[in-house]
């Protein structure tokens, strides 16, 4: 079962691309790290896995919702 599906997830801030194209999927059992310098996008990713902001365009799902 997937429990984390991200399709061409896409963010800007006030026109600033900060995720570009991003693709993830998770499946149960499965650990993920997520690496990379300051201001990559690690915590604006994290950010919508966690339903505290929304993506430009694209998908997820997380848990299957």
């Amino acid at each position: 079962m997937k429990l984390l599906e991200m399709n061409h997830i896409k963010k800007q801030f006030d026109g600033l691309q900060v995720l570009k194209d991003v693709s993830i999927h998770v499946e149960e059992g499965e650990v993920l790290s997520i690496i990379g310098p300051s201001g990559s996008g690690k915590s604006t990713a994290m950010n919508i896995i966690g339903c505290l902001d929304v993506p430009t365009s694209g998908t997820y799902h997380l848990g299957g919702v």
